[in-house]
């Protein structure tokens, strides 16, 4: 119910803060030569395999916002719920732009800083912002549409989603065999997905689906290795957010960590993961600062980027958290200011990511 604040399910939380977590860590390879690197050997085969696993990342944020956020409706207020996430934007990306300069020595004028803010770039990952506001503003209008459709008509739009954006990516490996103009409107395609495992949750026991996670994985970071044929790494059909091997993963690990009750855990690890969860946005905002701070520094001490893999059991953690260090600032800052709005425009409603 709107303006009632709702008790965290861990099992939620558990898959906000692998998916934050994952976020990180496939930034890794971006940041450590991977894609510099030819593919060859032992240690580059299973580097593919990895990242394979990480790409997970994405994909599952949007089913999670598919499947918290079917019963948004619209309002005259709706829009006000989108201020937090705004706040922790700004404040990051401040952060950022405020690192950049006097840290990193890039220099702008006031006008390009602007810029750089309203078009979601002073994080400079903040590009699921801009794909986020979007959804957001589409949510209620898609909701509306979902519930008026019945079990069939609710099958057939996942299905039609699913054949207009990750079909083609399987299909069109070598030949286009298949339209692919509507790959790009993936967001829809996990949003949809995120609203039918909440009607409709996949019943396969979760060894089961961390197991089928884990193989898929391993097939196309096997063919993402074969594909570089010894060269760089090759970015294909297979590495979209939206590919059939990605739409298959995220669905196979939300729904596994989606069961997780965390009844047997200690209460310390529920909290971190509470806590992972609740600082998923900020953290993987702020995570441009950790990672120009850590891998320039992993990759000066070792030499060979087919061994900075091994290295990265070290190396994320770190990163992970210095980004959850600077979240929990910009959280506090982002509810010191939600605290001078007035109390009618507060909104403790579910906020997909944030939450």
């Amino acid at each position: 119910m709107e303006g009632v604040k709702r008790a965290r399910v861990f099992g939620l939380d558990l898959v906000r803060a692998a998916a934050g977590i994952l976020t990180l860590s496939v930034h890794f390879f971006l940041n450590s030569g991977f894609y510099n690197t030819p593919a060859s050997g032992e240690s580059m085969l299973l580097a593919c395999m990895v990242r394979m696993l990480c790409m997970t990342c994405v994909p599952l944020f949007l089913l999670l916002t598919g499947y918290t956020c079917v019963g948004r409706e619209w309002s005259k207020g709706y829009y006000r719920k989108l201020v937090p996430v705004l706040l922790s934007y700004v404040l990051a990306g401040a952060a950022c732009v405020a690192f950049r300069y006097f840290w990193l020595g890039e220099r702008w004028g006031l006008g390009t800083v602007a810029q750089m803010f309203s078009s979601c770039q002073a994080a400079p990952y903040g590009w699921y912002i801009e794909m986020y506001i979007g959804l957001f503003l589409l949510s209620p209008f898609l909701n509306a549409a979902w519930h008026s459709l019945g079990d069939g008509g609710k099958k057939a739009l996942v299905l039609t989603l699913l054949g207009l954006t990750a079909v083609p990516t399987l299909a069109n490996q070598r030949w286009e065999l298949l339209p692919d103009w509507w790959v790009g409107m993936y967001p829809l395609t996990y949003y949809a997905l995120g609203a039918w495992l909440r009607e409709r949750p996949v019943k396969m026991k979760g060894w089961k689906l961390l197991l089928c996670w884990l193989a898929v994985a391993a097939v196309f970071g096997v063919k993402g290795y074969l594909r570089a044929a010894g060269g760089n790494y090759i970015l294909a059909a297979d590495d979209d957010w939206g590919s059939f091997a990605l739409t298959l993963e995220s669905v196979c690990l939300f729904s596994c960590l989606r069961k997780a009750e965390g009844t047997g855990l200690p209460a310390p690890v529920r909290w971190c993961v509470g806590r992972v969860a609740k600082l998923a946005l900020p953290m993987y905002l702020t995570s441009y600062i950790a990672d120009q701070l850590i891998y320039p520094v992993l990759n000066r001490a070792v030499a060979q980027a087919q061994l900075r893999l091994f290295w990265m059991p070290v190396a994320v953690p770190a990163v992970v958290v210095c980004s959850l260090m600077l979240a929990q600032l910009v959280d506090w800052a982002a509810q010191a200011l939600m605290g001078l709005i007035p109390t009618k425009t507060k909104n403790t409603a579910d906020r997909g990511i944030t939450r």
